[in-house]
This record gives C-alpha cells, sequence and structure tokens, in this order.
C-alpha cells in the first residue's frame, strides 16, 4: 500500500548528543557502553530493535579467547603470531595487541559477572574450549551465548545510553573536513532524523546479499540480512579509507540451508570428505580441517571441480561424548535450527554423512579480517570525528573481537572529545540538511519505474557471475559496466512505503560497494586466500602483490594506494 508520503506531513527530531553510534549489534553496543562510562551523552542507532540486533542476535556458541592458562599457545605472543600469519600480514599487528589481547581476559570475566553462562563444565567449573581455523590450541571457549546480546543491551540502557530503535541512518554529516553526526528516518514512520554528534562510531557489521544464495532465497545468509555494507559505503563517500575489499568470504554450510556451523564441527574434530569417502583438505593444508577457514570452500570447490564430489560432514568417529556435546551445546545455541534442518532430511549426524555447499559471499574476509574501513589502533578513520568498531572495519574478527574493538571504540572517542576542544559544538546548515532530506524521501510515491528488489537481483546476478569464484579481468571490466548501467537505474526506483525505502537506501549502500569490490579485484593482480580473491589469470600469490589494498574517493573517482604488510 502506498504511504502518500509529504513532506508537509513530514515530523522531524533533532538529537545533539557526545557520542553517536550506529548500529545496535555487539561491537556497537560495547561501544556505546565504553563511551557512557565515561560520563558522555550516547546515542545508540539501529535499523533494528538492538536488543537483539547483529550477527549475534540469536546467540553464539564460541568465544574467541586468550586467557594465558598455562599452554604455551594460550599466550599473547602465540596468539600475534597465529594471527600475523592467518592475515599474512595485511593486518596492522600493533591493532589486535592494543584492541584485542589487552581486553579479552577483562571482557570474559565482565561476561560472566552480567550472568553470561562462560563454563559449561560445571563439574570442574572450567571452560570447555576447543581450536580451529588453523589456530595453535584451543582458543574458542564453548559456551552458551543466547542471551548475551539482550544482556549488553540492558546494560547499556541502565547506565543511560539512549537508543533509537528502526532508524535507517543513510549518510554522514560532514563540517569542515569532519563527521559531525548523520541523518536517516524511522522505518516504521517516517520520521526524519538528524543526528549532531562530537564524535561518531559506525559499527553495521558485514556484508551481506552481494551474491546468489545456493538456496536461491537471499534473506536466508548465514549472517544478518540486515547488514548491508552502510558503514563501509557511508564511510567512503565522507572520504575515509576502505582497505582490501577485494577479499570475499566464503564457508561451508549444508546443502540449501545458509548456517555453517563449521566452527563447531571442526572444532569437536569433525571431518570433511568427498564422494569416494577420502579425508582431502590435508593436499590443500598442512592442517587439513584445522586450516584456516578459507582452506575448506577452497579444497571442497576443486574436489567438486575434478570430479570427486560431492562432499560432506563427517560425524560418524566422534566419541559419544564428543556428539552429545556438539549436538546437545553446541549446534542448538548458534543454529537454532540446524538440528530441525536433520530431521527434516532424515539425517542423523551420529551413522550419516550431511552433504555440504560452498556458501554465498560475504565481506569481510574472514575470522582474520582483512577487508573493511581502514582504522588505526584507536579506531579512528582516516575523517576526524569518524571512528568504526566490529565486523565493518580492518581490526579483529569474531564476536569476542567485536566486543573488544566495540569497547575501544567508544574509550578512545571518548578521549578524542576530551582533547580536541575544537569539535565542542557540532553544526550542520539548514540547505545540507535540505539536501539529505530530499535524496532520503525522493522516490516516495514514484510512478512506474522499477522496484528494489529488481535492481537487487540483477546485482546479485552480476556479482555471482563476474566478481565470484574464478575472476578474471574480462569478467570484471563486465562487472563495472553492468553495475554502472544498474547505478544510472537508480533515480528510476520508486518505493511504496518505509519499508521499501529502507530496501532502496540498503540497494545504494550494496551496490557502492559493489562496485569498490570489483574496482579492487580487477586491481588485485594475483590470487590469496582461496576463493576469497582468486584470478583465473593469475592464478598464484606474488611477491609484489603482498600489501594491503587502500580505496579512498577523491575528486568523484576512486584512487588505490598499496601498503606494505605489517611485521611481528
Amino acid at each position: 500500500m502506498a504511504c502518500n508520503f509529504s513532506f508537509a506531513n513530514l515530523q522531524e527530531h533533532q538529537i545533539t548528543t557526545d557520542i553517536l553510534v550506529i548500529g545496535g549489534g555487539s561491537a556497537g553496543t560495547m561501544a556505546a557502553l565504553a563511551a557512557r562510562r565515561q560520563g558522555l551523552e550516547v546515542a545508540l542507532v539501529d535499523k533494528g530493535g538492538i536488543d537483539r540486533s547483529g550477527c549475534g542476535c540469536a546467540g553464539n556458541d564460541h568465544f574467541l579467547a586468550i586467557l594465558e592458562s598455562g599452554p604455551e599457545w594460550d599466550t599473547k605472543e602465540a596468539f600475534l603470531k597465529w594471527y600475523h600469519r592467518l592475515t599474512q600480514g595485511l593486518v596492522d599487528m600493533a591493532i589486535p595487541e592494543k584492541v584485542f589481547l589487552s581486553r579479552i581476559k577483562r571482557m570474559v570475566a565482565y561476561l560472566e559477572e552480567l550472568g553470561i553462562p562462560m563454563r559449561l563444565d560445571m563439574a570442574n567449573n572450567d571452560y570447555i574450549r576447543t581450536g580451529s581455523f588453523g589456530q595453535p590450541g584451543d582458543y574458542f571457549i564453548n559456551f552458551d551465548g543466547r542471551r548475551l546480546k539482550p544482556t549488553i543491551s540492558a546494560e547499556a540502557a541502565k547506565i543511560g545510553v539512549k537508543f533509537f530503535r528502526r532508524i535507517n541512518v543513510t549518510d554522514l554529516l560532514i563540517d569542515e573536513g569532519r563527521v559531525v553526526g548523520a541523518v536517516g528516518f524511522d522505518i516504521r514512520k517516517g520520521d526524519f532524523y538528524t543526528f549532531l554528534a562530537r564524535a561518531t562510531i559506525v559499527a553495521t557489521g558485514n556484508v551481506t546479499r552481494l551474491y546468489n544464495n545456493q538456496a536461491g532465497m537471499p534473506y536466508n545468509s548465514w549472517h544478518s540480512p540486515y547488514n548491508n555494507g552502510g558503514a563501509q559505503a557511508m564511510a567512503f563517500r565522507a572520504g575515509a579509507e576502505l582497505k582490501n575489499m577485494e577479499f570475499v568470504n566464503y564457508t561451508l554450510t549444508p546443502v540449501n540451508f545458509s548456517a555453517s556451523a563449521l566452527n563447531a564441527i571442526v572444532g569437536m574434530g569433525g571431518y570433511i570428505v568427498n564422494g569416494l569417502g577420502e579425508r582431502f583438505l590435508f593436499k590443500y593444508h598442512e592442517k587439513g580441517e584445522k586450516g584456516p577457514r578459507w582452506v575448506m570452500p577452497w579444497g571442497v570447490y576443486w574436489e567438486i571441480k575434478e570430479g570427486r564430489g560431492p562432499c560432506y560432514f563427517d560425524l560418524r568417529h566422534l566419541p559419544e561424548e564428543a556428539i552429545n556435546h556438539l549436538l546437545n551445546h553446541l549446534l542448538p545455541v548458534d543454529k537454532n535450527t540446524f538440528l530441525n534442518y536433520c530431521e527434516q532430511k532424515g539425517v542423523d549426524l551420529r551413522k550419516d554423512l550431511l552433504e555440504v555447499q560452498i556458501s554465498e559471499g560475504q565481506l569481510p574476509a574472514f575470522l582474520g579480517s582483512v577487508s573493511g574501513i581502514f582504522v588505526t589502533p584507536e579506531c579512528a578513520t582516516t575523517v576526524p570525528g569518524l571512528f568504526a568498531a566490529g565486523a565493518c572495519s580492518v581490526t579483529v574478527g569474531s564476536l569476542s573481537g567485536s566486543m573488544c574493538v566495540g569497547e575501544t571504540a567508544g574509550e578512545e572517542a571518548a578521549k578524542y572529545i576530551s582533547h580536541d576542544m575544537t569539535n565542542s559544538k557540532p553544526e550542520v546548515s539548514n540547505e545540507e540538511l535540505e539536501v539529505k532530506r530530499d535524496i532520503i524521501y525522493r522516490h516516495l510515491n514514484q510512478q512506474g519505474g522499477f522496484k528494489y528488489y529488481e535492481l537487487e537481483n540483477k546485482l546479485r546476478q552480476v556479482m555471482t557471475l563476474y566478481v565470484g569464484i574464478g575472476r578474471t579481468r574480462r569478467g570484471l571490466l563486465t562487472a563495472i559496466e553492468e553495475l554502472a548501467k544498474l547505478e544510472k537505474l537508480l533515480p528510476d526506483v520508486g518505493a511504496d512505503n518505509f519499508h521499501e525505502l529502507m530496501r532502496l537506501h540498503e540497494l545504494k549502500d550494496m551496490l557502492l560497494v559493489a562496485k569498490l569490490i570489483t574496482r579492487g579485484a580487477l586491481e588485485r593482480e594475483e590470487s590469496r586466500f582461496g576463493l576469497s580473491h582468486y584470478r583465473g589469470d593469475f592464478p598464484t600469490s606474488r611477491e609484489e602483490w603482498h600489501c594491503s589494498l587502500h580505496q579512498r574517493l577523491q575528486d568523484d573517482q576512486i584512487n588505490f594506494r598499496r601498503v606494505a604488510p605489517s611485521s611481528l
């Protein structure tokens, strides 16, 4: 039903605050908590309900932690060596040391104080830990994280963080070269919101819905389908540098079920076998199933391509204690409907194989996130007043990483305010607000033309065909042409209600992120991280490309610069 929108009926709200946090997931909520503890006014804004926003909204079964419990692998030094190897030096190693290792033990203790059950082994009052993805030891704490997000959200509300729910932030506000807030609209009522802030933190997570889902349903995604690259797009338009956008994450999921369960399965000792019943991953990495995440879809891709598919999860060899822990504690927490899926498929994981597929692509690239907004160890972007946290930034991946990075961003944004007195009064002109307002609502009641989903479906088709697995120069140039055509069609897309308007603005951000992925993939003439960036015309890694590739908007052009890899 059309909303018959008119500016005359528009309700407007202007909120002035010290710190604006865009994104109410784990990173954003921790950023808001940290800033509020400094005595600052904080506004936390999300498209959803905040209490269960983000990729961790439904729960999580593993928490990456360095506890310094005694083994050589459970040390800061061992973690840094592993993380440097995992990311191939494409993450500034000062970042995990500052934002993660200095906080993680305290973060685990904090969650236990809040009542989150971190110790599932109640008989020994100890943590149950497993390892995967190339880790030198058992870094993951197995825990029941279903109440984690509501709990930390309640803490934020209790100490005075102001929540703004169901607000789609569409763009940042700039004053004299620094970010001073953002604009958006209520996705239910349509009200126009202006947020003026002395510092702004973007924390809107990863990027989904850019590639065709194997199940044919774009919202059946193994991460939150709300995550459309809003932070990456807004930051780029504001002049911030993005880093290594060409690397796309693929994982393994059960056939037609977009929730991977990969960490739980290989962490507990599960195998991945081909159609001949062979464990094959040791051909692709010395650690086999315990190798980096990118190794597993890479191996499955070649086994199927060379005629040894399909491939399967195999848990039949696990001892009863391990399979019970997997079925009763891990899989039901991280993937609520996983066991329902198995039941409907008639699969008994104690005695049957479970067929797997390669998932749709998403950003960031993997656990060791190398793709996203470039930030300093203080979580600052290259634009004054703008900070970034969580999966949208190049910091430390995983749930625990996002929470530690969010806390860092909140504290550092507070320091920025206290040290720079020139930003005490955020302002923006009425003329700029009028332009932003017009951009938000201009598609309402537009007759004829296209619907957002027609262009979004075409976007996924282009990305899957030309910027997916097995990229080539010719295919990437074709993608650039096709994406440009879609961009030209955007003015003709109409929205009949505020939900469609939200989807339209998501589409705009997705198109920009898709262009940045494609341009980066064309620029990087090599292959690296398996399927994450596999150029069929440059099928090996090249020493001259062992670097990070930064992109920045300057004079309406995308400028690239190479940055040498980080060293320990």
